[in-house]
């Protein structure tokens, strides 16, 4: 990417706060956040639509409770609908041939202690259509079809950035100029290869190609519904199918080695079309190919996710092993985390060094699930050790659990995972779920649904000091910060307890994020509370 020619320095600039570069999964969670919080985005993506290829299939509790927040969780769980049944797993010769080996996935436990949200299968085909409306709707800008060519920041590496973008069915370009970039571009990432962020890990693990193709499943698959399919015979020894809910539609995955001469373009149509009858095991049948995609198995995490004005999240900033399906989930639940602070900084009511908590939050995060991703290969292939099998985190937990040390503060040793069930309101630890009742609405709802547009002050009827401590705070400090109080605005619907769940006393109260991470909290109500949560929010903040 070098610099824009200098006839397009005289056109005007099209303005805006953030330019989100690349629209798969991320790119839009990222717009769709922003706009919730009221920023102004524009994104860019080189393709003409979201993707045609499932990629990414499963979906964690955090993810939809983050898609809750913006309230698309409905959507979503109405499109995973059809994929509630397909839990069995399978090593076969065909589709229609002889199974070699199979187990049912357990059923969904109930996870209502923890979250109020499931855990789904959705190909990320579906997903991407989904969060595109949503955010277009929220008045994001989405230029499908626009290739970032080139930016500059001509104030530095901190200041604006101007962007010259390209309409690849016209050729036409403009620029835009934007407060913040936030790369969303893929492992392959321009953008973090023109700001020279290095990447470490083990790099390329395997290569492999998704076949997309359209074919009718029905018949052989005889009544069953895979969650994994192993295709084991002559030809597709380890290949995987994966197939939708319409039993019409699959894909293929195969590996292919580069160092014994195998290239991407080896894979012809009349060679995918004969690959995907041998995984079906018709020689005869029906098959269209939709698309062919070949990809990396990789393990890479980017030496630096801010670079001044500019930010990286999703496989632009680490790319993880599928095993355990953590990528896609990663990648939403960075753009969350970076969303709410480009908005705090944009209001004024938080300072630019909010923004250096992305990198320190989020990437040990991203190290440490691409680690999990890692020791998930090794036990699946049979290869781990009993100190890797015992390293290797439950999903849940590694998705549910993480938690940020630096934001604990600097005298706390708070690990980076913990059992979701274990966590009671810790600093730098995800806020937990209880089921209340918030008054005006009938229905039961969760406590989660507080979070997501504002700091929130939990305290109860016993600590209505600190009712009075934050309205005096968010007066002096101008920061907007909701006072919710358990036995006037919220009912505790739960067994424990709100305070024992979040380890404080009648008279205690708890900050929480709005990303859903407890800022702080107070055990009573000291001499000063409106001093004392000042000062909370200075340091939550970075004022």
């Amino acid at each position: 990417m070098g610099k824009e020619p200098e006839e397009l320095q005289e056109r005007p600039e099209e303005l805006t706060d953030v330019l989100v570069v690349g629209g798969g999964i991320t790119g839009l969670a990222c717009a769709l956040f922003l706009r919730h919080h009221g920023v102004r985005c524009v994104l860019v993506e080189r393709h003409a639509s979201t993707s045609v290829h499932p990629r990414a299939w499963g979906w964690y509790p955090r993810t939809l409770e983050l898609f809750r927040s913006v309230g698309v969780e409905e959507q979503v769980l109405d499109a995973a609908a059809g994929y509630a049944d397909h839990r069995r797993q399978a090593t076969v010769e065909s589709l229609a041939g002889r199974e070699l080996k199979a187990a049912m996935l357990p059923e969904p436990g109930d996870l209502s202690a923890l979250t109020p949200s499931r855990q789904i299968s959705l190909g990320q085909d579906r997903m991407e259509p989904i969060v595109r409306e949503a955010a277009s709707r929220a008045g994001a800008v989405l230029r499908y079809g626009t290739e970032l060519t080139s930016f500059e920041r001509p104030e530095g590496p901190g200041g604006p950035v101007v962007g010259t973008v390209k309409d690849r069915d016209t050729g036409e370009e403009r620029r835009v100029r934007a407060r913040w970039l936030v790369a969303a571009d893929g492992g392959r990432s321009p953008v973090r290869e023109t700001l020279g962020i290095r990447r470490v890990g083990r790099g390329t693990l395997q290569h492999q190609v998704s076949i997309l193709f359209r074919a009718e499943l029905a018949g052989p698959l005889a009544g069953r519904r895979f969650s994994i399919c192993q295709i084991e015979n002559d030809e597709l020894s380890g290949a995987v199918l994966g197939h939708d809910d319409t039993l019409r539609r699959g894909t293929l995955i195969l590996q292919y080695r580069p160092e014994q001469g195998e290239l991407p373009q080896d894979f012809s149509t009349d060679r995918c079309v004969r690959l995907v009858r041998s995984a079906i095991g018709d020689p005869d049948a029906e098959v269209e190919i939709i698309g062919v995609l070949p990809w990396e198995l990789a393990a890479l995490t980017a030496e630096r996710f801010r670079d001044g004005s500019a930010f990286l999240i999703g496989d632009a900033a680490h790319v993880i092993p599928p095993i355990g399906g953590y990528g896609a989930n990663t990648g939403v639940h960075d753009a969350h985390n970076l969303a709410w602070k480009l908005a705090a900084v944009l209001r004024g009511e938080a300072g630019e060094g909010l923004l250096d908590t992305y990198d320190a939050e989020r990437r040990p995060v991203a190290e440490a699930t691409v680690e999990q991703a890692q020791l998930r290969l090794l036990v699946r292939s049979g290869r781990a050790g009993e100190e890797q099998r015992r390293a290797t985190l439950d999903v849940l937990t590694v998705m549910l659990g993480h938690a940020y040390p630096t934001a604990a503060g600097p005298d706390v040793r708070l690990p980076l995972f913990q059992e979701p069930a274990d966590l009671t309101g810790e600093p730098g630890t995800r806020a937990p779920h209880l089921p209340v009742r918030i008054r005006g609405e009938e229905r039961e709802g969760s406590l989660l649904d507080l979070y997501g547009s504002s700091l929130v002050l939990l305290c109860s009827e016993a600590g209505q000091g600190w009712h009075q401590a934050a309205a005096q705070a968010a007066r002096l400090t101008g920061v907007r910060l909701r006072t919710a109080v358990f036995g006037t605005e919220l009912t505790d619907l739960s067994e424990a307890g709100w305070q024992k769940r979040y380890g404080v006393s009648p008279e205690g109260a708890v900050l929480v994020r709005p990303d859903g991470f407890v800022a702080w909290r107070s055990a009573g109500v000291p001499a000063d509370g409106a001093a004392a949560l000042r000062e909370a929010l200075r340091r939550t903040l970075v004022v």
